[in-house]
């Protein structure tokens, strides 16, 4: 398997890449596990304490956001497993819709329904994050979600460093599933130097708009490729000296707090919406 030009691309940013020491927190979407439709419920149950144990070795306390309608009975010990562990578990709707494409009741109804069925394990405060990270495309469209989340005592939980790991994800599953063990490594190496060249391109966003850096928030997901490499990613974020925070510590940083001056479609970090110039 010929190396991907975007993972070409990503090998070659994090050669340039320089981060400095600061302070991070792990989210991880799509629980109880990511792409369903290609990983049963042992496999599932597998990624999630592999990923806890990971999480545990780097004394990592991470915030998981969950989908209702992927509670059903077989994959609910992966999500059990991900809460005994000490994570935080987080509302991430009823059915991953695009908040683009649905009314704001539609999505109040969506938060509802998730907040029915996830309330056994939301026991460490209510947190969200939106599908796509699609916050609402106008003002008034921000605003309705924004109220709907307050009315439900929920905290919107942006990210400041965003990233592709699913489509990384999606290459590995497949190269695995076509037996190519050679080509899985080379996109793993793709996705680590990926993630380290968005590392970089974050921080150096925040400092440049902002004149200083943020408490960081990551982007990840529940998936194959995490269960199998994010202790490496880990691994390279100690060795520059950041520090592991929660997500909930994180949301103090005064930019969190910062209403968006993005109008459209996009699902951006936190840092390029509270700093959009049209």
């Amino acid at each position: 398997m010929p190396i991907r030009p975007a993972i070409a691309v990503a090998l070659l940013l994090v050669l340039a890449a320089r981060t400095e020491a600061a302070e991070i927190a792990i989210t991880l979407d799509d629980l109880p596990y990511a792409v369903p439709a290609r990983v049963g419920p042992e496999q599932g149950r597998d990624i999630v304490e592999r990923v806890n144990r990971i999480l545990a070795a780097y004394d990592v306390t991470a915030m998981g956001f969950a989908i209702g309608e992927k509670l059903v009975p077989e994959a609910l010990p992966a999500l059990q497993a991900f809460a005994e562990a000490g994570h935080t578990v987080a509302n991430h709707t009823w059915s991953h819709p695009d908040y683009d494409k649905i009314t704001a009741a539609q999505f109040g109804s969506e938060v509802e329904r998730a907040d029915a069925a996830l309330a056994p394990w939301m026991t460490g405060g209510k947190f969200f994050r939106f599908p796509f990270l699609h916050s609402g495309a106008t003002a008034e469209k921000r605003a309705a979600a924004a109220g709907i989340l307050a009315a439900l005592g929920y905290r919107d939980v942006p990210v400041s460093i965003d990233d592709d790991d699913f489509q990384y994800n999606s290459d590995y599953m497949a190269a695995l599933a076509a037996g190519d063990a050679e080509g899985a490594q080379r996109i793993a190496a793709g996705y680590l130097a990926h993630m380290k060249a968005q590392t970089a391109h974050f921080q150096a966003m925040a400092r440049e708009r902002l004149g200083r850096d943020v408490k960081h928030i990551l982007l990840l997901h529940m998936n194959r490729i995490n269960a199998d490499h994010l202790g490496e990613l880990l691994a390279w974020y100690r060795s520059e000296g950041w520090t592991f925070i929660t997500a909930q510590e994180a949301l103090a940083d005064p930019i969190y707090g910062m209403e968006s001056r993005y109008d459209g479609p996009k699902g951006l970090s936190q840092i390029e919406r509270v700093t959009w110039k049209p």
